[in-house]
């Protein structure tokens, strides 16, 4: 015979049961609200056009600094024996009267691009040349010139042979803030010369003279065959036998000047700002920096 469940508690049971769906329908649509609006977000979004951009397609170049030094490097190549090619930057055309070798280009770089309207470009273009002297040899000379462009990516054209202009005037020279004589064979200088020697002339161990963690590899292949420390001067000051004993951590600027002997004995001077760090007695470079440091900065 089955219990009956009096009516006072039947209704008890049933507004518990009633509650506690109420509480699992209240959290469905709680947990559903943002799949709700993310599925709203994925039915409603435009779908995308037609004609979307392919990763494959050409991008057009804006700025056509490569095409502009290359005429310009044809205009100082051309002589009256080769147009150097100058028809494919110029169709009017030009015919050169000078005689072979009298002026030789040797590199070109972009020094500033302008549109003065759509369509049109005017580069500034840098040319280092050597020009024949009277003896017979030849000068390093530096040329600027302008050249003015109509196009775009798939073409452009000259519409002008290129306008020589001023250059770039250089600045007063800028003073350094390294105040503090190094000795050359004191540790920082015995360190900073071992450095450059395993750089540079591929002498000695690298890891020796730079400090655990750094990222500086050996120029390969050996770019002189000997280097020789010609000028140490460092930022802080040290007292007489202070830089023999550093404490570890400590940190000193310098900057060097050195000489770099290439196999034929030629000399090259060079210039390097670098950071040391003291590590068990003794100085190892952290890093090459990218610019010395400047007197009142």
């Amino acid at each position: 015979m089955k219990q009956l469940i009096p009516d006072a508690r039947l209704e008890s049971v049933a507004q518990t049961a009633a509650r506690r769906i109420g509480r699992v329908l209240g959290w469905c649509a709680i947990v559903a609200s943002p799949l709700t609006v993310i599925v709203g977000l994925v039915v409603l979004r435009p779908s995308p056009p037609a004609e979307a951009p392919r990763s494959d397609r050409l991008v057009e170049v804006g700025e056509p600094q490569g095409w502009a030094e290359m005429f310009v490097r044809s205009w100082l190549s051309a002589h009256r024996d080769d147009s150097a090619g100058f028809e494919a930057f110029y169709p009017a055309g030009m015919k050169s009267t000078r005689a072979v070798g009298t002026q030789i280009p040797v590199d070109t770089s972009t020094l500033a691009v302008r549109s003065p309207r759509p369509g049109a470009w005017a580069v500034m273009v840098a040319a280092t040349i050597l020009v024949q002297q009277p003896d017979g040899k030849h000068r390093a000379r530096l040329v600027c010139a302008e050249v003015s462009l109509v196009g775009k990516g798939e073409g452009y054209v000259a519409t002008s042979l290129p306008t020589p202009v001023a250059c770039p005037r250089t600045l007063a020279a800028v003073d350094l803030d390294y105040p503090e004589t190094a000795d050359l064979n004191g540790p920082i200088g015995q360190s900073v010369h071992g450095f450059l020697l395993a750089y540079l002339a591929g002498r000695g161990e690298l890891n020796r003279y730079v400090a655990p963690g750094t990222n500086i590899g050996a120029v390969v292949p050996p770019l002189y065959a000997e280097v020789q420390l010609l000028e140490l001067r460092t930022h802080e000051p040290f007292e007489p036998g202070q830089a023999a004993r550093p404490l570890d951590g400590t940190e000193v600027h310098a900057t060097a000047r050195a000489w770099g002997y290439d196999g034929l004995g030629q000399v090259t001077t060079i210039d390097y700002a670098l950071t040391l760090v003291a590590r068990a007695g003794r100085w190892e470079v952290s890093r090459i920096d990218p610019a010395p440091l400047l007197a009142g900065e």
